[in-house]
């Protein structure tokens, strides 16, 4: 957790982890919190490798020439994190839209991914960590 204060304006940086929040939401109600990118980028990273499992079918094998060429696992995961980190990193709301629509289409085949990124990242506290909000904090 990283605490910074200035002219009694407070900000608080942590890792989700409740127990700080929740102390600092009861001691100081005016401190602003955010979420380390850091920490949520690592947890979808390693949801991402645990769920997003690649089965491959004849069209994730390309062919160039004489050589045969599989999709593997560790490409479909920085595919995903690419747009990951295009979501955290939109600077405006319709870009923000627009992305988390990318999003969706490029782990859809991943249902159960898209789902807990969804409703315990996206849909509860995006306004804790994505740029588009976090650059309205000021201290």
């Amino acid at each position: 957790m990283v605490f910074c204060r200035q002219n009694s304006i407070c900000l608080v940086v942590t890792d989700r982890d409740n127990a700080p929040m929740n102390v600092v939401a009861k001691v100081l109600p005016e401190t602003t919190v955010l979420l380390c990118y850091f920490h949520i980028r690592k947890n979808v990273r390693v949801k991402c490798i645990t769920d997003c499992r690649v089965k491959l079918k004849l069209k994730d094998v390309k062919v160039y020439g004489n050589e045969v060429k599989e999709v593997k696992a560790s490409d479909v995961v920085n595919k995903i994190m690419r747009v990951w980190d295009n979501v955290v990193e939109s600077p405006t709301k319709d870009s923000y839209a627009s992305v988390v629509m990318r999003f969706r289409d490029v782990c859809k085949i991943f249902a159960k991914f898209l789902d807990h990124v969804e409703t315990t990242i996206l849909n509860t506290v995006k306004e804790k960590f994505v740029r588009v909000w976090t650059d309205n904090v000021f201290i």
